[in-house]
């Protein structure tokens, strides 16, 4: 993982606004009181390419987390299409989950990018 990476979500995702309404994201954990929120977490790098015995480039892997006490949809399509314009691929989706401890509706997707050396 790149420390860019860090970097480009960071700034992607600041002042965040669905509907003109402001969606928190954080990296890993969310610590203010709004009910809904999205967190980032990176996963690790994989299917690497070699050539000739040397790393040609490997993908980035991150899981976007949406929760929230109402219908998501909206910040769903927003965050593909912020990852998709900035090179990110929608790897997998996870089902639509309900928190019973927080009440909150809760999804991840996941995304990669591709970085050549």
């Amino acid at each position: 993982m790149k420390n860019s990476d860090y970097k480009l979500l960071k700034n992607i995702f600041t002042d965040f606004k669905v509907d003109d309404e402001e969606v928190p994201v954080e990296y890993i954990k969310y610590k203010g009181s709004k009910k809904t929120y999205i967190t980032y977490t990176f996963i690790g790098d994989g299917d690497f390419k070699y050539a000739d015995n040397k790393e040609l480039g490997c993908f980035s892997s991150v899981d976007i987390d949406i929760y929230s006490d109402k219908d998501y949809l909206a910040i769903e399509d927003k965050v593909v299409e912020i990852m998709e314009n900035n090179e990110f691929i929608r790897n997998d989706r996870s089902p639509d989950m309900y928190e019973e401890d927080t009440g909150l509706f809760h999804i991840t997707i996941e995304f990669k990018k591709e970085r050549m050396r």
